[in-house]
């Protein structure tokens, strides 16, 4: 949600499109010291704590009808991603969303 608008969630995109200011200028700010600072974008990821939110099946169909590859995220899809930005294979990667959105972002 830092990277459109949503109905009723107007002080969560905010929040959320602070976080991405403040990753690109902390990069600015720390990359000279090596430091890199990013963000991962997931979309609606399927955990225990979400569940409940998806019992309602208008929700749930109003969520997957925006993601491009129309299903839900699942945990394993953001570990790599993690793994991915603390190791040395994202050395160049800084001040970057990394979008796990399933293309929600695409279309």
């Amino acid at each position: 949600m830092g990277h459109f608008g949503s109905p009723r969630r107007t002080v969560y995109c905010a929040t959320k499109h602070a976080l991405e200011g403040m990753t690109k200028s902390l990069a600015s700010e720390l990359g000279l010291a090596n430091i890199r600072v990013n963000t991962l974008c997931p979309t609606f990821i399927e955990t225990p704590i979400t569940a409940p939110m998806f019992t309602d099946e208008l929700f749930r169909k109003w969520v997957i009808e925006r993601i491009a590859l129309g299903r839900l995220g699942r945990l394993e899809e953001v570990m790599g991603a993690v793994v991915f930005l603390a190791s040395d294979a994202s050395s160049l990667v800084t001040g970057s969303a990394l979008m796990l959105d399933g293309g929600w972002t695409a279309v």
